[in-house]
């Protein structure tokens, strides 16, 4: 028998602040409870009404859609409502309530005001909760203003008023019971309500676990909470029965009658787009597209003008039937707005460069037919599909063109989309040892053990993990931890904005989705998400950042500086020395092909045109990598396998490839030439290929092997045949997508090739912000023969730029601590004339804007060394900081008369503190957050064994080594219940790879730190992934054991020699004995005497028995002073 009552007060994890289940678990909760409608009233917001829509409709289950709102009254009291839509019309308006309520939180709290609320009650349902805490005060203090209350409420609302009664005792509270009373004195119905927020009593625990989590209190503060009972479950008729009158029930299944909201039809609404002329948008666009398709022809005659004539109005015609010539428009527009606004556009992205008409109309860059891109691709005649142009924009224009595009359409029909956060593995972990009150060490220790494999879920997680199971079995707060985590992952933990998405509504964007208020940009964006977003009607355009448009754009511009007749648009694409470069694997920069794993397929692909570049692109993941694709594609080209081809009609289709599948474009073209399939279902079968059903692939299969028989392929041909494609189909890539990035990656090649200053430049302006990224980029200038000079306060400015001498300046704005607007400020009044001292930069820069980290970062960096000693830089920053400070501030007050000249800057007494090299070295890691003039390893040679070896003179041997090292990077790889630690090392000489051993990382886990300099000791084998690595010694290393420098001397020396001079024996017997005497301990190692007479021609060495040196940089400070550091060496 169904259920004569209906929830209408239940709330999902989308509220965040409270609610813990998924939508389809409600829904799923009432087809338990043989319920016929259920209904969703997230607070204040809207976040899952689709997903919970669309769920109970395919249920069958009557979804009502509401919302429970916090109000603001006009006595200032706060309280809450439960708004129902009776219909779309009413939907729309919560929309609109839900969005002020966001906004009011831009300013405190997020409410609407009770006026607002009375003035649009038509198309609602209005249920007041007699737990509401305004209700709750007046009903037991004020019986007046109570009455006043439902009188305004039901005189507002009419028929569509009920109070809701909330009760979680077996009796009417003193307050239901009184409320409930008035009301029906007044002939105001009233409805059952228990305020859903969990679906089983043993849940009550992991709710209040994501209430603490969410408002930053402990679970215990809110276990002991009166404000949420444990009878808040999702109670049967029958258990509410108990509790609530007969009518009150029944009333709930007559509210769910009142209610008829359909989300969302099917259809798609796209804005509308003005043209001038009295024409459609059909005719308007192919006006448009066929004038700009003849000028291109006109300008290109040995082009089949045929073959593109039919290709544009194919093309046309598919556009036209679907009903999309005004979203190709719009795009159209807002890319022709940001081109004429200089500001760099993307050749495309996605499936969106095999159109000819985005070609034609600059919305692509790319001639699809020159490249063999498929329109089928992107948009399907088939099937009802979406278009999606995805458009990337120079990071730096990209809002400009989001703020056109809203002042165009109206701000009230464009918004960003947004975006849920939710609470993933390891901070889920995290957030539940924090409200336990565990220490954050215990919580950090168990989220480590979780892999950070995108999306990993802690189920599959503990599954995979026996370090995590034994730890679950045996240690009670870590399995309370985790039980409780299982429960609350993948709950909504914040609310943010997509970082590309933007829709545009033909009117009102509220007649489609609330907004709501994103503090981090103090913008609005949707309150559904990007899937959601789609499914209720509105068209989704994506707005990209890329970095490497503004890379470009830079470098362009500081290139024309020097080569103005310059232009990127006329660049060849056949250029020699381009991919002379890419073969080097001198990549560093290049757009997607820097990765070393990239580099080592480059340079055994050898790349020696663009489509060469394109295959690259496709090549380089993981099934290519892994299914012996890409080594199939590299052994053809390079003449090591021969080529060959199932069938002959394949050779057309595979022979740029080598006669290998490497873009599901192939796996197209191969059905209709085989099977005779149009492309709209060959790309159907390219989409059933990559998802693998196996039910549909035996159907594909027939229908494909039927098409090849009727073309004379033999079945078992054609079985063959199928069976290949579908091996490879997994793999393939989108060719419009590779050849459009590919476009980029050669953009960046020919920049670097030809003018690597300006292009490494941009690049590392382009990361200044990132400085652990910038080293990489240093590094590389090196290799391609680009001086990079040091900071410099007269002649750096706030970016990297290049001189008149083509040398790289570093910049300013890249050192830690070192803020853009100083630096702008020191280059702007640098305009009027150089600094010449300390003195002169303090009395002229008001050295607060900058403040003592700034300062100090940049004499540590050497940026003051033109105008002042190292040393006294920065010993004195704080003294000139405070003299600055003293005659801005006398200059804000008007009392400059006292400091007329620099002479007058009172600077206090300053005590210089002499700093060695390794001192100073380390100063530079501080400012650069890298060694920059030298590597550290170099200063320690001179203190070690001479026979220690750098790494570029390593050779492969069973016999160990020790290898003074800087330690660059640590990885730990976790396969399994496998745990892999692995070091990237790097001396004066080169780099190289490090595999630890897991005991000995953790028996002497301080050791290995990044920046730490230490000396390893191992065997060295060959590395076959690196062996042709650029700057790799195609060696690597497999540890034994690590030492620190100090107790490594001690290891590795055994004697130091001296060479002595007749002079510097004469000098050191007056007097300066005795200080070589005191380096003397028993703990050394043995001293030789190299005793020369350069007049005489003669030399001896003694041994010296009575006497060893201990090792440490006391020593050979000590040593350099007394001898001179050329005049020692150690073994």
């Amino acid at each position: 028998m169904m259920s004569e009552f209906t929830h209408l007060q239940v709330k999902s994890h989308f509220s965040i602040s409270s609610g813990l289940p998924k939508p389809s678990q409600i829904v799923d909760a009432a087809i338990t409870h043989k319920m016929q409608a259920v209904a969703l009233t997230d607070k204040n917001s809207f976040f899952g009404l689709v997903k919970f829509y669309r769920y109970a409709f395919e249920k069958g289950i009557k979804p009502i859609c509401g919302v429970d709102f916090d109000i603001s009254t006009q006595t200032g009291k706060r309280g809450n409502i439960i708004l129902l839509a009776k219909n779309k019309i009413g939907l729309e308006q919560l929309f609109k309530m839900s969005t002020d309520a966001f906004v009011s939180s831009s300013q405190g709290e997020r409410t609407i005001k009770e006026d607002v609320l009375l003035e649009n009650s038509s198309n609602l349902i209005c249920i007041m909760p007699t737990t509401s805490e305004d209700v709750a005060a007046l009903a037991l203090n004020n019986e007046a203003e109570i009455n006043l209350k439902l009188d305004a409420y039901q005189k507002a609302f009419a028929e569509n008023f009920f109070i809701g009664s909330s009760n979680f005792e077996e009796n009417y509270s003193q307050v239901a019971a009184s409320v409930s009373d008035l009301a029906f004195a007044k002939s105001i119905p009233a409805v059952a309500l228990n305020d859903v927020l969990f679906l089983e009593p043993d849940d009550h625990l992991a709710h209040q676990a994501k209430v603490a989590i969410n408002s930053a209190t402990l679970l215990k503060d809110e276990m002991d909470s009166n404000k949420i009972s444990p009878e808040q479950y999702f109670k049967s008729q029958q258990e509410l029965e108990k509790i609530h009158p007969k009518a009150s029930i029944e009333n709930t299944f007559e509210v769910a009658k009142l209610c008829n909201v359909m989300v969302g039809e099917g259809e798609h609404f796209l804005p509308r787009f003005e043209v001038d002329e009295q024409t459609d948008l059909a005719s308007y666009l192919a006006k448009i597209s066929s004038s700009k398709l003849a000028d291109y022809l006109d300008a290109n005659k040995e082009l089949d003008q045929t073959a593109y004539k039919d290709r544009l109005d194919y093309e046309l015609k598919i556009i036209t039937e679907k009903g999309y010539p005004g979203y190709f428009l719009i795009v159209m527009d807002f890319v022709k707005w940001a081109k004429e606004q200089n500001i760099p556009v993307g050749p495309g992205r996605g499936s969106g460069a095999g159109s000819l008409v985005a070609y034609v109309l600059s919305i692509t860059t790319l001639d699809p037919l020159q490249h063999g891109l498929l329109f089928e691709r992107f948009l399907n005649p088939e099937r009802p599909s979406l278009p999606d142009f995805d458009i990337d924009f120079c990071i730096e224009g990209r809002d400009r063109v989001i703020e056109y595009v809203q002042k165009k359409y109206g701000e009230k029909s464009v918004a960003q989309i947004g975006t849920l956060g939710t609470m993933a593995a390891r901070g889920v972990t995290r957030d539940v040892t924090r409200i336990l009150g565990k220490p954050y060490g215990f919580g950090d220790m168990i989220a480590k053990m979780i892999p950070l494999t995108p999306g990993i879920k802690l189920k599959d997680a503990i599954e995979d993990s026996e370090e995590l199971q034994n730890l679950q079995k045996e240690n009670e707060e870590a399995a309370e931890v985790l039980e409780l985590a299982l429960k609350l992952e993948g709950c909504a933990r914040s609310i943010g904005k997509h970082a590309a998405g933007v829709v545009i509504a033909p009117n009102d964007i509220h007649e489609f989705t609330p907004l709501h208020y994103d503090a981090e940009t103090n913008s609005m964006a949707t309150q559904l998400d990007m899937y959601d977003v789609e499914d209720v009607g509105l068209v989704k355009f994506d707005f990209l950042g890329l970095r490497t448009l503004t890379v470009i754009n830079n470098a362009v511009r500081s290139i024309e500086r020097v080569n103005p007749d310059f232009k990127l648009k006329e660049i060849p694409f056949d250029d020699a020395k381009v991919f002379n470069l890419l073969s080097s694997g001198k990549t560093k920069g290049l757009f997607q092909l820097e990765s070393s794993g990239m580099i080592d397929l480059i340079k055994r692909l050898k790349p020696e045109n663009f489509s060469d570049i394109v295959a690259l692109v496709a090549l380089y993941r993981p099934g290519p990598l892994n299914s012996g694709m890409a080594d199939d594609y590299i052994n053809r080209k390079n003449g090591r396998e021969s080529i060959a081809y199932q069938h002959t009609n394949l050779k057309k289709v595979l022979n740029e490839t080598y006669g290998v599948f490497v873009y599901q474009e192939q796996v197209m073209e191969a059905a209709q030439v085989l099977a005779s399939y149009s492309l709209g279902d060959a790309d159907n079968l390219r989409r059933a290929m990559g998802k693998k059903k196996a039910d549909v692939m035996e159907e594909e299969k027939g229908t494909f092997v039927a098409g090849c028989k009727n073309n004379n392929i033999p079945e078992n041909k054609a079985i063959e045949i199928f069976d290949n494609i579908e091996k490879f189909a997994g793999y393939g890539f989108n060719k419009s997508h590779s050849a459009a990035y590919a476009f980029i990656a050669y953009q960046t090649a020919y920049l670097k090739t030809h003018y690597p200053s300006h292009f490494i430049a941009s690049v590392l302006s382009s990361e200044q912000d990132k400085t652990d990224k910038l080293e990489p980029h240093v590094k590389d200038c090196g290799l391609m023969g680009i001086e990079i000079l040091p900071p410099d306060i007269n002649t750096s400015f706030e970016t990297f730029i290049v001189n008149d001498k083509n040398q790289i300046e570093y910049g300013l704005g890249a050192l830690k601590d070192v803020g853009r607007k100083f630096i702008e400020e020191v280059c702007k009044e640098r305009s009027n004339g150089k600094f010449t001292s300390l003195m002169d930069f303090a009395s002229r820069i008001d050295l607060r804007k900058g403040g003592i980290r700034s300062l100090q970062s940049l004499a540590k960096s050497g940026a003051f060394d033109d105008i002042a000693d190292r040393d006294l830089a920065v010993s004195s920053m704080r003294n000139y900081l405070e003299a600055s400070e003293q005659k801005f501030k006398s200059k804000e007050s008007g009392m400059l008369e006292m400091f007329a000249s620099n002479d007058d800057l009172k600077v206090s007494e300053v005590t210089i503190k002499k700093h060695s090299e390794p001192e100073k070295l380390k100063m530079e890691l501080e400012s650069f957050g890298f060694y920059f003039s030298k590597h550290p390893v170099s200063l320690l040679r001179k203190t070690l064994s001479a026979k220690l070896n750098p790494i570029k003179k390593l050779v492969t041997s069973n016999n160990e080594k020790y290898i003074p090292v800087l330690i660059n990077q640590k990885r730990v790889i976790k396969k399994g219940t496998s745990i892999f630690i692995f070091l990237e090392v790097s001396d004066e000489t080169g780099l190289i790879d490090v595999s630890v051993p897991l005991e000995l990382h953790d028996l002497k886990k301080p050791l290995f730190k990044e920046n730490s300099l230490v000396v390893i000791k191992g065997t060295v084998a060959a590395d076959d992934y690196r062996r042709e690595n650029l700057e790799d010694v195609g060696i690597k290393l497999r540890a034994t054991d690590i030492y620190p420098i100090d107790i490594a001397r001690s290891v590795v020396n055994s004697e130091i020699r001296l060479s002595l001079t007749r002079e510097k024996m004469q000098s050191l017997g007056n007097g300066k004995f005795e200080e070589l005497e005191s380096l003397s301990s028993p703990e050394g190692v043995g001293v030789v005497l190299e005793l020369k007479d350069e007049k005489l021609n003669i030399s001896s060495e003694i041994r010296v028995d009575s006497m060893k040196i201990s090792l440490e940089d006391s020593t050979f400070a000590k040593l350099d002073e007394l001898i001179g550091e050329e005049n020692y060496q150690i073994f």
